[in-house]
């Protein structure tokens, strides 16, 4: 999820961003070997940006942010003061303004380095405001009315949508080596085997599992496919994205995030269930996957996600987009 996180807000200037500012940010990140974190969390209320100069000031709180207690820089969002404009900025992360609350107790994603951040008179250069004219303190290109920038949201679902993949796949790789190592049979079944790898039922919930993974799998590879054809064919030309090509990729997007969620969800609490009851032990650990995913899931409600690929399928409308689409 880290490496997630790092790898979304490390591309954020190529999405949002001018060429010169994609190519000063990857020089800054590379060339310093920088983790990248960010406080870009839209159920807050926005940071506040006010415009002081050459410089704008973010201030505000967020609730939640992944990654910035051991980030070297974090991406920063708010709303301009006066004007209903977002810009997002990466600022370096150790500074006074910025004050990490590591208040992160909640059942899973316990080694994320999430929780609260106040942001306090956070200063950035307008060069450094993603996809705004620093002289004209304006958006350049007219970047807030093209579809190319809110590309942004269906990659941030797809690391979500590889984080329920990833987490599910990882509990049945752990669960596979607990149960032919140390489940044990189930003597009253009336067709007793000698080894719990024999047992019918948990063979064929492996094979179950394993099987609908492979499929979550290929969806994910494809939904992957689509965004980043859109990323190579207008990377260059991004006023040319249509609302509609983009709306299309969001669904390849929402779908995997329909199938991570609830594949995901049934394997990690399905896999008790070919282990025994032993595999509960807060030693064993097993749990920490469905509560990792559990915690996550619910980000934003996949029920939306439902209804908006109902749309589509049905009436062949695409979604508007917006802070989760």
């Amino acid at each position: 999820m880290l490496l997630g996180y790092h790898l979304l807000w490390s591309t954020i200037a190529n999405v949002v961003g001018t060429p010169e500012q994609a190519d000063q940010t990857h020089q800054l990140i590379i060339s310093n070997n920088y983790f990248v974190g960010g406080a870009v969390n839209p159920r807050d209320n926005d940071l506040k940006i006010t415009p002081d100069g050459d410089h704008i000031v973010f201030t505000g709180n967020k609730y939640f942010n992944t990654g910035g207690v051991v980030s070297d820089l974090t991406v920063l969002e708010g709303v301009l003061d006066g004007t209903g404009d977002h810009i997002f900025a990466l600022v370096e992360t150790q500074q006074p303004g910025i004050q990490f609350a590591h208040n992160w107790h909640n059942i899973g994603l316990r080694l994320t380095e999430s929780g609260g951040v106040k942001i306090d008179n956070v200063r950035a250069s307008w060069s450094d405001a993603l996809g705004w004219d620093s002289a004209t303190k304006k958006p350049r290109d007219d970047t807030l009315k093209i579809a190319f920038p809110t590309l942004l949201l269906p990659t941030i679902q797809l690391v979500f949508s590889n984080f329920y993949l990833g987490i599910a796949l990882g509990s049945l790789d752990f669960a596979s080596k607990y149960t032919t190592t140390a489940t044990r049979a189930w003597p009253f079944g009336g067709d007793n085997k000698e080894s719990a790898t024999d047992e019918f039922y948990i063979l064929e919930r492996y094979g179950n599992f394993f099987a609908h993974l492979r499929a979550t799998e290929a969806l994910a590879d494809r939904a992957g496919d689509q965004l980043s054809g859109l990323y190579t064919r207008y990377q260059g030309q991004k006023s040319s994205l249509t609302a509609q090509e983009r709306g299309e990729v969001a669904e390849w997007v929402a779908s995997i995030k329909v199938v991570a969620t609830d594949v995901g969800l049934r394997v990690t609490s399905g896999v008790f269930e070919v282990t025994g009851a032993r595999a509960t032990a807060s030693k064993v650990g097993l749990d920490r996957f469905w509560r990792d995913i559990r915690v996550h899931t619910l980000h934003d409600p996949v029920s939306y996600k439902n209804r908006e690929l109902g749309r589509y399928a049905l009436l062949d409308e695409v979604p508007e987009p917006s802070w989760y689409t």
